[in-house]
């Protein structure tokens, strides 16, 4: 797989080719969010020359969505293959992803993905496009409060862990590792966030859904998160209709 990330104004586009698989997933994990900063606003993941993703794959894309919300960053995939699509929509991982086809994802990729924006390439053959140094949009800043760098990692792999369980179908599972994420941080939005939507995929779970998206409602609120806000205010409209 060959991974080129481009930047341009405040989009960095992801453009993945070939398999997204098990073998794939760190290198891509590690170049993306290499690439983040408060510089980037909305991050476009292209997957219309990748032709298969595998459970690996998904939970990659999930923990990215996860980093992309702690910066209140919006994420995107552009025109998915008919393969992968048809994986996220088997996973039901449609309903948590934004995904933009036809000329809405021209538009937004519209002059971002020109050599001249092109900050890092990761992977395929020896011929292919060297790695530029970031732009200097794109350093990382160190943040006002020092983070707890391992106390991240746990949370990011305990949700990872439940969303590959939500994808083979486990959801009792899933149900279990998110809750032990927000047991650890209780104001983790993401963890509260895809709780809610495995709530929702079980009738009888249906209070414990609204309760999950009014956390979300809550939380989001309080971060100035405007796009979970709408989606909890969504998801709670149809809930409680």
């Amino acid at each position: 797989m060959t991974t080129r990330i481009y930047f341009s104004g405040n989009r960095l586009l992801v453009l993945i080719e070939g398999r997204f698989v098990l073998d794939e997933c760190d290198a891509f994990k590690k170049a993306v969010i290499a690439s983040l900063s408060p510089a980037v606003a909305h991050v476009l993941v292209d997957l219309s020359r990748s032709d298969f993703v595998d459970s690996s794959g998904l939970g990659t894309l999930v923990g990215l969505k996860m980093r992309t919300n702690q910066i209140k960053a919006r994420l995107t995939l552009i025109n998915p293959s008919p393969q992968v699509l048809e994986v996220l929509v088997m996973s039901k991982l449609n309903e948590i992803f934004e995904i933009a086809t036809g000329q809405e994802a021209q538009d937004l990729i519209a002059n971002t993905m020109v050599e001249s924006n092109l900050v890092r390439t990761v992977g395929g053959p020896a011929s292919a496009a060297p790695t530029l140094p970031l732009v200097e949009g794109l350093k990382i800043s160190e943040p006002a409060h020092p983070r707890n760098e391992a106390a991240d990692e746990v949370l990011h792999d305990l949700c990872r862990k439940a969303s590959e369980a939500l994808i083979r179908g486990n959801l009792d599972e899933s149900v279990r590792l998110y809750r032990e994420a927000i047991a650890r941080n209780a104001t983790y939005l993401p963890a509260h966030n895809n709780l809610a939507i495995v709530y929702e995929k079980r009738p009888e779970w249906r209070r414990l859904a609204i309760e999950e998206w009014e956390t979300v409602l809550r939380l989001s609120g309080q971060s100035g998160d405007l796009n979970n806000k709408e989606r909890a205010e969504r998801h709670l409209a149809t809930l409680r209709a």
